[in-house]
Formats: structure tokens, sequence, C-alpha cells
């Protein structure tokens, strides 16, 4: 039974172009921003002209993300000779038993899950979505990706006056009784009670701020539609990267209604800072990719071929 698995993978290998990029991916969720990073990344690979591929069998119709079954790879991890596999940092070990090894951090190793830093190979290559991410002494590079979907998540036609809070609930629940009495109207986002991004991008729009108390790209999309954003420092949120990116626009750190005027004043200013800061994604993943393949002395498998 084993040798026919291995004779039909050598069978696939032969009609199908391995990639050169194979992201281990989960299904394409909306919901969760790690997940997107990877299916984005995999579609800025090919539009870049490399060749990569997802694991997912669900992905997203707008992106450029082939699939590869990853029953194949691990039946003939032989197809993998001159491919490199991307595993976010959540992956423990290398499931697909691939020679070249990417990890990308998309949160701090530990943070979401029991992989660590000894879960990894000697001789992986490490990329960071953000410097808070990265271990220190650790050699990475960091690679970081614009998230927002700009199509949804935008400016309200009409400015009109904003009504209620929004408290973003996933990981770390706030004690809603320590909030001051002009905190009211509270709508929950939380993904017990998942809302679609339009949904999403309609609350921003009408509400007065996004209350969050944990990391979240969630502020990002909020800020996009204007809605400023009161955050709330606890021991498991750092929350000085997220005041002083982007200039610090449109963000306070606790509740304070002189503040909370500025930040919405300062919020209409964050798409195009948000754009700009982003605007050299393209070339950032073309110079991982060149310096990767360059680290495992490997040759792109170009889609141009």
């Amino acid at each position: 039974m084993i040798g026919t698995r291995i004779i039909r993978a050598l069978m696939f290998a032969r009609r199908t172009r391995v990639p050169t990029f194979i992201i281990a991916a989960p299904n394409y969720t909306a919901m969760s921003s790690g997940i997107r990073c990877l299916h984005l990344l995999c579609h800025r690979l090919n539009l870049a002209g490399f060749s990569a591929a997802v694991t997912a069998r669900r992905r997203n119709k707008h992106l450029e993300t082939p699939r590869i079954r990853s029953s194949w790879i691990r039946n003939a991890p032989a197809l993998l000779k001159n491919s490199i596999v991307i595993y976010p940092e959540i992956v423990q070990g290398n499931p697909l038993h691939a020679p070249n090894v990417v990890r990308y951090l998309l949160n701090r190793p530990g943070f979401l899950g029991p992989a660590g830093l000894d879960d990894y190979g000697e001789g992986d290559y490490f990329v960071h979505f953000a410097e808070e991410f990265r271990p220190p002494a650790l050699q990475s590079r960091l690679l970081r990706l614009p998230l927002v979907d700009t199509g949804v998540f935008k400016p309200p036609q009409a400015e009109d006056e904003r009504q209620g809070f929004l408290l973003y609930n996933a990981r770390h629940t706030p004690d809603r009784s320590s909030f001051p009495g002009w905190i009211d109207n509270i709508t929950v986002i939380s993904p017990d009670h998942p809302r679609t991004p339009d949904q999403l991008a309609a609350l921003y729009g009408r509400s007065r701020a996004l209350i969050t108390a944990e990391r979240t790209a969630a502020v990002n999309e909020a800020l996009h539609c204007h809605c400023p954003v009161i955050m709330l420092p606890n021991d498991r949120f750092d929350h000085v990267p997220f005041m002083s990116a982007f200039g610090g626009v449109g963000r306070i750190a606790g509740f304070d209604q002189a503040a909370l005027e500025w930040a919405t004043e300062t919020a209409r200013e964050f798409p195009a800072r948000y754009a700009q800061d982003f605007a050299g994604a393209d070339n950032a993943v073309v110079e991982f990719a060149t310096d990767a393949l360059r680290y495992f002395d490997l040759k792109s498998a170009s889609n141009a071929a």
C-alpha cells in the first residue's frame, strides 16, 4: 500500500511541476490574520514570478494560491529536494520531511501553541512578521505584508455621528466593570460569534472606537474605516509597538475622552500612512525569496518557465 502511494506521488510529480515554495497553510479564513498572511505570501510570490503553492484545501478565489496536496509530499518527500517548505511558527518539527525549511514567525514562538525554538531545525531559515516576534539573538529576516483588504475596510461614504463602542474579545477578556461610564452601548466582536468582513466594516464605520486588550489585525481594519482604537495594556499584550506604528495616529492607551477626540481626528490619516509604510512589500517578498534560494543553494522554478 505504501509503495502504491509513492508511485502515485511520483506520477503526480511528472505531470505537475513541484513548486519552488510550498506553504504549509491552514484553510483560508478572513478571521485569522496569520492564515491570511500565509496565503497572501503565496499570492505575492506567484505574482513576482516565483512558483508557489499552499497545502490548504480551502483558498480565496481572488488570490493566486494553487494547491499542492500534503499527502503527496509526505508519501514521496524526495519530491521536495529542489523546493522550500514554509511553516508558520506554530508547527512543531518538520511534518512534511522537507530538506529546506523556512519558519515564518507570525507571533512569538510558543505564544499560540507548544512549538518553540527547540522544535525547529538547526539549519532552518527564519523570517518574522514583527520585531517583537523575533527571539533575542535569533538571525531572522523581517517580512511584513499588508493584510488589510482595502476593498472592504475603507472609510464610510458618509461621516455621520458615530455611536457606541466595539469590544474585541478573542484571547483576553477585559473586565468591563472597570470601564468608565461613558463607555456604553458595547458590541462584542469575537471568533465565537464570527461576522463577515463586510459586517465588520459596517460596524467600524459607525462606531466611536474599537477597544482591545490583545494584538489583533482588527486594529488596522478598524482604522481603515476611520474608527479609532482604545488599547488596554496588560501582562500578555505589549501595546507599545502598536502605539508607535504608522505614526501613532488613531490610537490611545487607556480610557481618556480628550485623547479619544484626538484619535478620532487623526484616524483619518491612517489609510495613507499604512499604504506608504507597505509600499515596498513586493520588493521585500522578492528579496526574501532570492535570499532563501541562495541560503539553500537552489534555483527558482519560475512561473514563466
